[in-house]
C-alpha cells in the first residue's frame, strides 16, 4: 500500500513524467510477455521450427513508444480531455434538472461516462492504432515507413479495432464512473499490460492465421503470406 500511495502521490505532483515512466515500463512488460508466450519462429535447414532469440531492440521500441508517445497522450486524454466531454444528447434543461436532483446525479454521470467511452473508442480507431503503427514502423528503421504503415493499417486496423472494443469499453466504464481522476491512469496502465502484449504479438509475429493451430492466432484471422510479411518488425 505504501508503494501505491507513493506512486499516486507522484501522479498528482508530476503526472506527465510519472505516467511516461510507468507507461514505458508497462509497454516493455507487454512486449516481454508477447515474446515469451508467442515467440517469433523461423524454419531451419531441416524444416524444423525454432523460436528466434529474445529481441531486445523490439522491447526497446515498445518502451520508447510508451515513454515518449503514448504516456503523454494518455495523460492529456484521461485528465484534460475526457473530463470536459459531456453527453450532447441531453438538453440543457434536462441536464440542469438532473444536476439538481440528488437521485439523478449518478444517472447523469453514467450518461456522460457512456459518451466518453464512445469518444475514447473513436480515438482508438482514428488516433491510437494509426499512431502505434506509424511510430513503431519508424523506430524499426524500415524503408518507406509511411507506405508500410499504410499497408499495415489496411491489413490489420479492423482486427485491432474490433479487439479494442472487447478489451476496453467495459473496463473504462468502471474506471471513469467509479475511480477519481488521479487513479484512472494507474488503473489504465495496469489493465493495459494485456493490451500492449496483444499489440506486440499482432505486429511482430509472423505465421499466425487460420489453420495455425493456435487459439489466439485463429481468433485474429490473419490469413495470407503477404499480410504476415508486412506485419513483422525486424531488429
Amino acid at each position: 500500500m505504501r508503494i501505491f500511495r507513493a506512486y499516486n502521490d507522484l501522479l498528482l505532483r508530476r503526472p506527465f513524467i510519472t505516467n511516461m515512466c510507468s507507461t514505458g515500463l508497462f509497454f516493455g512488460i507487454g512486449d516481454l510477455m508477447a515474446q515469451h508466450f508467442f515467440p517469433v519462429k523461423t524454419v531451419d535447414e531441416d524444416g524444423v521450427e525454432e523460436p528466434l532469440p529474445f529481441n531486445l531492440a523490439r522491447t526497446q521500441r515498445a518502451v520508447i513508444y510508451g515513454f515518449c508517445v503514448f504516456g503523454p497522450v494518455s495523460v492529456v486524454m484521461q485528465r484534460k480531455i475526457l473530463p470536459r466531454i459531456f453527453n450532447p444528447f441531453l438538453s440543457k434543461a434536462r441536464r440542469l434538472a438532473m444536476e439538481q436532483a440528488p437521485k439523478l446525479k449518478k444517472r447523469l454521470l453514467f450518461y456522460d461516462v457512456l459518451f466518453r467511452v464512445f469518444i475514447e473508442q473513436c480515438a482508438a480507431g482514428l488516433l491510437y492504432i494509426p499512431m502505434y503503427n506509424t511510430v513503431m514502423t519508424v523506430l524499426a528503421g524500415h524503408e518507406n515507413p509511411l507506405q508500410l504503415t499504410a499497408e499495415r493499417l489496411r491489413q490489420n486496423w479492423w482486427t485491432v479495432y474490433k479487439a479494442s472494443w472487447l478489451m476496453w469499453p467495459g473496463f473504462q466504464m468502471f474506471n471513469l464512473y467509479f475511480l477519481p481522476a488521479h487513479y484512472r491512469i494507474v488503473a489504465v496502465n495496469v489493465w493495459s499490460i494485456n493490451w500492449t502484449g496483444f499489440l506486440s504479438f499482432i505486429h511482430n509475429t509472423s505465421g499466425h492465421g487460420k489453420g495455425s493451430g493456435h487459439r489466439l492466432e485463429e481468433i485474429l484471422d490473419i490469413q495470407d503470406d503477404d499480410q504476415e510479411l508486412t506485419m513483422v518488425y525486424e531488429a
